[in-house]
This record gives C-alpha cells, structure tokens and sequence, in this order.
C-alpha cells in the first residue's frame, strides 16, 4: 500500500492551493467559461450556478473525450467532491458510488442515488441503478447534485447524477475508434452525427471486451445507441433516444480474505470458479422528450420511457443459486414552468408530476456447478409510483429563495406463484412527503453564500426485499425505507474573469432505519439486507479550478467525511460511535491538464483515506493513491482529423483494493484491483 498516506493528502492540497498563485495568468485561458452563461438543470428549474443554493459540480468533457479509455464511468467522477466510486474493474456487479455515504450499501449496481440521462430517469422505480447500457463515448456534460434531493426527484435520491449525451455538432460526422489496452482489452466504436433539416440524429455503436485483470473476470459488451433531435418550431422541440445493450458475459472473481490476497491478488475465490459466477444481461430501451416554450416565461416539459431488461445470474452457492430475471419498467412525467418578473427580482413555479411502474418477474434455480438446475423459487414483483411536486425559485435583490414540497406514493407488491411451500404474496404501501428549503446570498462580485435544508427517503429495491435471510418466498417485511435530513451551509466564489472558482461546503445529516449489507455462512457470496442503525454525519467537502494561462489547467478537491452510527439495534450488536464502512474520512483529487496546438496531456491523482470493511470496525483497509495520465494529439487535415491516444493507469503501480463487500462472512472483503496497465488507441473524424 502506499506509505505516509495522511502526508501526500494534506501535500496533495497544499500544491493544488498554492499553485495558481505562483503561476503567470494570461487573458486567453484554457476553457474559458462565462460564469453568467453557466446554469444548472438537474434542479428541475435552471438557476446560474453561481447563485443556486445547492452543492453541485458540473463538468464538460467535450475536449477530453477523444483521449479517453472510456471503460468505466469512474473516469468521469473522479474529481467531484463527496463522491466515492468502488468496483471500477467488476463488470459483473457494476460501479457502485456512493455520495455523501447514501449508495455504500450496494451489493451491486448504484443504489440511493438518482441517475438520469438526457432528463429520463434511468434509475428504476424501486432505486436501482445500471450504467452498464450507457454508451461512455456520446457523454457531453455531468452535473451532480450532492446530498438528499428527494423534493425534487422522490425515492432513492441521497444524491443525483444528470448525463447529458451529445446532442449538438456544427456539420455532419463521421468518427471510428479503436482501443487496445492491457488484459486484451478491445474496444471498437463508430459514431455519427447527421443534420437534415430541422433535425439531428446521433448513432453510435461499440463493441468492448476484456479477460479481466483478475481469473475468472472476462467480459464482453455490445451497445448501440441512436437519438433524433426534431425542431418542430421554434418554441417546441420532440427528441427519442434508443438504447440497446448485450453483454452475454461478465464474470466473477468474487472476493477474497486478506491471506488469499497476500498469496495470489490475481485469483478468483475457487466457489465462483465452481459455479460459474457472473452474469448475462440485454437490455432495450426507448424514451421520447418533448418541450414547448410558450413565451420566454412559460414552458412545458414531458418525457416518456419503457425498458426491458433480461438477467441471468450464478451465484456461488448451489440452493437457489442461479437467478433468472426479466424486467419491465416505464415511467411518465411532466412539467410546467411560469416566471414571473418584477422590479427587484423573478418568481420560477413549477408544478410537475411523475408515474411509473416496474414488473420484475424472479426465477431462481439450485445452481449445479454452473448448471440450471431444479426451479425453487417463482414470484413476480411490482412496485407502482405515483409523485406530484411543486418547486419555486423566488429571487428578491441578492437573495435566491428555493423551496419544494413533494409526495410520493409507492406501492410494492410480490405473487408468490412456487405455492408448494406456502403463499407468501403480500403488498406493501409507502407514502412520503419530502420538503426542501434552501437559500442563497449574492456578495460583492462572483461570490455568495447559501445555507438549506432538505430531505430524502429511500424504500428497498425489490431484489433487497426479495433476499430473505430465512430463504423463504415473498418479500422480507420487516425491511423499511431508509430517511434522510440534511441541513447544510456553503460559500461559491469565482474570479470575474471565470478562469478561476472556490467552492466550499459543510454538511450535517441525520439518517434512520439505515439499510445495512450483511452475509451468512450458508449462502457466500449472496447479500442479505437489515434496517440496523440511524447515523450521524457530518462533513466538508471543498472544490478548486484555476486555468494558470491559455494551456496549463489545475483542478481539485477535497472531503472530510466524519460519518458514525448513532444507534444499532440489530442482534443485540454494540455498534453505537462506530465509523460506517465503505466510506473513507479523507479524499483529495488533483488534475493537471495541458492543451494547446492539438496536444491533450491530464495528470490525474486520487487520493482514498483509510476505510473500514464492517460495522464492527475491527478491520479496515489502508488508504492509497492513485495516479494516471492521459495523453492525445488532435492532427487536422483538410477534412480528416486524427487522434492518436495512450493513457498509463496506476502509474505508481500501487497496491490497492478496487472493491470493499461490507460485512462480507469469513473475512472475505477483497477485489484486488490492477497495478500499472496501459491502453491505447486512434480515433478517425472525417
């Protein structure tokens, strides 16, 4: 592991501080932004972001997306500050983030955390979240709202991520790319942007595989995406988006206890060899969005979706081991926008509604050493959505005042149809109000200041409600949804030219009935679900940008997350002042970046502090840091533009674990990740 930790932390700041004082500032700077042109839209009414009262980062990546690996999506979250990512190298459970610690509890897949592409919801009703159909190469922009947003968005929004895909180019494109990386990574892609009439389209497909770094972690991944922008006139706009995933193989190592680590980090644990552990998935999606803007003042918004989703797991046990899925969701929703405008200031209401229904229907086989064996298990699963919400934005002189109230009313329903052990079907109802309050001051300049209040509640996904520890049928019903308050204050200041922003938050959020992980001997490798605890958190969370000329950029952030169990009542368990695990106290990113004359160059460091691997806090994993580096030059001819790339992941080659299974049984908290490996690739545009 990396030694003296605490001291490249506080060092890694410092110089992410100081730099930009010592450096020469030129006029024509690096990504030039217009603070007054920057808004914010993940907070359903658009505010400048240098006045809205909420801890947002957005980032653009238009010119860094050519020399990028584009394999996982931590690539993109790297420097946002009170935001952890694990499991970057496991394509069979997926990325799991955590913001502000909602999300640290996932098995697998990103729970408590609200995601959506283009404004469509790709977290399920139920608060699951899969970015596996997400095609990396199309991604414009990213703004992430941290901390409870459930007024604005409901269930499962301790935090919220808004991808927006390219949706705007100057003349029509064609592009291809092809990557190559360590542990045969392949990667194939072709891209084109059309402009007809009043119309834009978007294709994109691409094809990724991988042995995996690991024994027993192959992959593969087929994804086509298509969008059509439509121009109706000039105040109304229809766009449709379409996705296809087919990933008919992503396996397992499984994790591994500290002794199998020291011997061999490169092994798969031998139950995941035996039973074949991993997945297959496919997946089709289809959503439409539509706007009209009535005047300047008032619009209107809707959006539309249906996905279907096919699953098959192995689980590395035999009773009830293999699970067959298939899943249905579709939603609805709509908005309306008026502004009123007075003397001294503006009024934003908007009144907006959202319904969707999810129907998963859940086989499960013994699982004979890879092999489908006798069904067990057979149930189909709904959960039903109903939300309305209303939102105001009330701006007087320097002050902006944002309030929000909205009601959701979920309905969980489970048909036992494996009768021959009983009926277990039940419903389950969950209704919720959830209030928002926040406030902000406009100083002298680019700064202000803003304080608030919000909240956030989280019900069970239908998969966590299926795993019962007894492993009976139906739904465990004594798991409740997870609630959240959050009282925080903040500063924003940015220079006048916009080369140059400070962004400072402190947060406070009590949480109860906190959704815990937990493993038992007699199912390894399967996560069980217990509401055990109500937590104290607390924390600090700091952003920094300054272009240092017309080249040379500097970007980083810092967050203190001092997180612990106020209370614990399960099994009699003393966990009461115990830090949460999964989630590490000190977290720094850096990022120096050049660019100029064709020539990209990204130094990129992150610094993980110390975590813990279970409730108890009796183990924990050492901090490490990360370091990688990007590089790329555009060559234009004529019509052709060229980008050659090569990138160095863990250029310090350190030691380290890409993921922690919290509470796992038998000590077996590992997935080691990667030391030093390198990729490379050329992207053609003509």
């Amino acid at each position: 592991m990396f030694n003296n930790s605490t001291q490249v932390c506080f060092l890694s700041i410092l110089l992410a501080t100081l730099l930009p004082y010592f450096a020469k500032s030129q006029s024509d700077t690096l990504q030039q932004i217009d603070i007054q042109a920057v808004t914010i839209s993940a907070s359903r009414v658009s505010e400048k972001a240098i006045r809205l009262p909420l801890p947002v980062t957005k980032f653009d990546f238009t010119k860094s997306q050519d020399v990028r690996q584009q394999l996982s999506f931590n690539e993109y979250l790297s420097e946002v500050p009170g935001l952890f990512a694990l499991n970057a190298n496991n394509f069979a459970q997926d990325l799991r983030v955590s913001i502000r610690g909602f999300g640290a509890r996932s098995a697998f897949g990103i729970r408590g955390i609200k995601i959506l592409v283009d404004g469509v919801p790709e977290t399920t009703p139920d608060g699951q979240g899969q970015i596996d159909n997400l095609n990396l190469g199309i991604i414009q922009n990213i703004e992430v709202i941290r901390g409870p947003s459930s007024a604005l968005y409901g269930n499962a929004s301790g935090g919220v991520i808004s991808i927006s895909t390219l949706n705007n180019f100057t003349g029509n494109y064609l592009q291809a790319g092809t990557t190559l990386g360590a542990f045969n990574m392949q990667q194939y892609q072709l891209t084109s942007g059309i402009k007809s009439g009043n119309t834009r389209y978007i294709l994109q497909g691409s094809y990724t595989s991988s042995n995996g770094y690991r024994e027993h972690s192959n992959f593969k991944n087929t994804n086509l995406n298509a969008r059509a922008i439509h121009q109706l006139s000039k105040k109304s706009e229809l766009s449709f988006q379409f996705n296809y995933v087919d990933s008919p193989t992503a396996n397992d190592a499984g994790s591994l206890d500290l002794e199998a680590v020291t011997a061999d980090q490169k092994q798969a644990l031998d139950r995941n060899v035996a039973f074949d552990a991993g997945e297959a998935i496919s997946q089709y999606k289809l959503a439409a969005n539509f706007k009209h803007d009535f005047n300047p003042h008032n619009q209107f918004n809707t959006f539309a979706f249906i996905s279907i989703r096919d699953f098959f797991g192995n689980l590395p046990f035999e009773p009830s081991g293999a699970v067959d899925l298939s899943r249905a969701y579709f939603g609805y929703g709509g908005n309306y926008q008026l502004e009123q405008i007075f003397q001294n200031g503006a009024n934003k209401i908007m009144a907006g509604y959202d319904l969707a229904h999810q129907g998963d229907t859940r086989l499960r086989f013994d699982n004979l050493n890879g092999t489908k064996g006798e069904l067990v298990f057979d149930q189909i699963e709904t959960f039903n959505s109903i939300a309305g919400y209303l939102i105001d934005h009330l701006t007087i002189g320097k002050w902006l005042i944002m309030g929000g109230l909205r009601y959701d009313y979920n309905q969980l329903v489970v048909n036992d149809r494996f009768t021959s052990n009983g009926n277990s079907s039940s419903k389950k109802n969950y209704r919720k109000y959830n209030p928002n309050l926040n406030i902000s001051y406009s100083l002298s300049g680019q700064n202000s200041i803003y304080t608030g209040f919000s909240t956030s509640f989280e019900t069970p996904a239908l998969s966590e409600l299926s795993a019962n520890p007894n492993g009976g049928d139906g739904f465990n019903r004594s798991l409740q949804p997870q609630r959240a308050r959050n009282y925080e204050i903040g500063f924003k200041t940015r220079n006048k030219k916009g080369d140059q922003q400070l962004e400072i938050a402190l947060f406070h959020i009590d949480t109860e009935q906190d959704i815990v992980p937990f493993e038992l001997d007699s199912f390894p490798g399967r996560t069980f679900f217990r509401n055990a605890a109500s937590s104290r958190r607390n924390g600090l969370e700091v952003e920094f940008y300054k272009n240092i000329n017309r080249s040379w950029r500097i970007q980083a952030s810092y967050t203190l997350s001092d997180f612990e169990y106020v209370e614990y009542d399960t099994l009699h368990l003393e966990y009461e002042g115990n830090t949460l695990p999964g989630i590490p106290k000190h977290m720094v990113s850096t990022s120096l970046s050049y660019s100029n004359n064709g020539l990209y160059c990204r130094l990129q460091g992150r610094f993980n502090g110390m975590l813990y691997t279970s409730d108890s806090n009796d183990v924990s994993d050492e901090g490490y840091l990360l370091v990688n580096l990007n590089l790329g030059y555009k060559i234009e001819k004529e019509k052709i533009t060229l980008t050659p790339f090569f990138g160095i992941n863990n250029l310090l080659d350190t030691k380290y674990n890409d993921n922690i299974r919290i509470n796992a049984f038998g000590g077996r908290y590992y997935e080691p990740a990667p030391g030093v490996n390198i990729f490379g690739g050329v992207r053609v545009r003509i």
